[in-house]
């Protein structure tokens, strides 16, 4: 697949065809190498925990019992989520500059990464935390804290890395509000949280798609633009 960067023109801020570059989106094509960039982060991310597990990363013994391997077996707490989430944010940052050049969209993708990562890691600790102040009530109340600490650590982080990429980049302006997209992210967040109510053998198959879910963010990274809130 041919890799078609989106030229930038400074004298009139606009890209190829006589697009602003405000109003421009991406061809489906190059959303595809975002995607492919994104699922190459995650997977990355999924084979440095594995090893580290103790897992092997050989082929012939990754796939001869599917049943035993990491991300059939490894629970997903904290730890897990901020690495494959982070791993997923760079993918889909990388995929980003290889399809658009455009000095202001780059710095907008820049910053999307610095908000993705801390709305990814910021709630699942919330989470946990609240979970763990709900259990001295009971398993019904330690669930209800852990959905309660979802909306609590998508706004909290939301609010916090706005002020943190406010100083790193010195743009009040380019602000981002919660989007329904952030909570897509926090499928692991809500598996915590009904784990917390029930050990349901379903609630554990839900988590295995999580490294899927953490691929959303990624990929808000990689299409992000300027002037797109």
């Amino acid at each position: 697949m041919q890799i078609v960067p989106v030229n930038y023109n400074k004298q009139n801020n606009s890209f190829g065809h006589n697009h602003h570059f405000m109003d421009n989106d991406y061809s489906k094509g190059q959303k595809v190498i975002v995607a492919a960039t994104t699922a190459l982060g995650v997977a990355v991310s999924s084979a440095i925990l594995a090893k580290k597990a103790g897992y092997s990363l050989k082929p012939s013994k990754m796939f001869k019992n599917i049943k035993n391997s990491y991300l059939a077996k490894v629970e997903f707490h904290d730890k897990e989520v901020i690495s494959l989430g982070t791993g997923s944010c760079l993918g889909g940052l990388a995929g980003g500059y290889m399809i658009d050049n455009n000095p202001h969209n780059r710095r907008s993708k820049n910053r999307e990464a610095v908000m993705q990562i801390g709305n990814i890691s910021i709630p699942i600790i919330t989470v946990e935390q609240f979970a763990k102040f709900g259990e001295k009530y009971g398993k019904i109340q330690k669930g209800i804290a852990a959905v309660a600490g979802i909306f609590v650590g998508v706004y909290f982080a939301n609010f916090l890395m706005n002020k943190v990429s406010n100083l790193i980049f010195q743009n009040k302006s380019d602000e981002r509000d919660v989007k329904a997209t952030d909570f897509s992210a926090h499928l692991d967040d809500m598996v915590v949280a009904a784990s917390c109510i029930s050990d349901n053998k379903y609630v554990q198959g839900i988590a295995r798609i999580i490294p899927v879910a953490l691929m959303i963010p990624g990929f808000e990274v990689g299409t992000k633009k300027s002037g797109n809130h």
